[in-house]
């Protein structure tokens, strides 16, 4: 997998995540998340107050999705991480999202 992908939403903007080694996080900062499988699909973004909270699904994802790696973005402004949110939903709509 690479360190790290860049996921460009609706409007335009581009988001750069990082990969979260061995699907963990390890930070209590707030952040988006997005699971994505070996073809390099979106599977799920989400957004929370605490990155610690983004393998909430990841059970899930892994086997009904196939996930492969769990890629993070810091961000603080919780107005900005719900933006960023939309903005992904709307342009990758992933699986998971529409069953969320």
């Amino acid at each position: 997998m690479k360190l790290y992908i860049e996921l460009k939403g609706a409007s335009g903007a581009v988001y750069r995540y990082k990969l979260a080694e061995d699907a963990d996080p390890r930070t209590t900062i707030a952040g988006n998340f997005v699971y994505i499988d070996a073809k390099g699909a979106v599977l799920f973004a989400g957004e929370t107050n605490n990155l610690i909270g983004a393998t909430a699904r990841w059970p899930e994802a892994q086997t009904r999705h196939g996930a492969s790696a769990l890629y993070t973005r810091l961000n603080v402004s919780g107005a900005s991480r719900a933006e960023e949110h939309t903005d992904l939903v709307t342009a990758l709509d992933p699986v998971m999202n529409r069953d969320a």
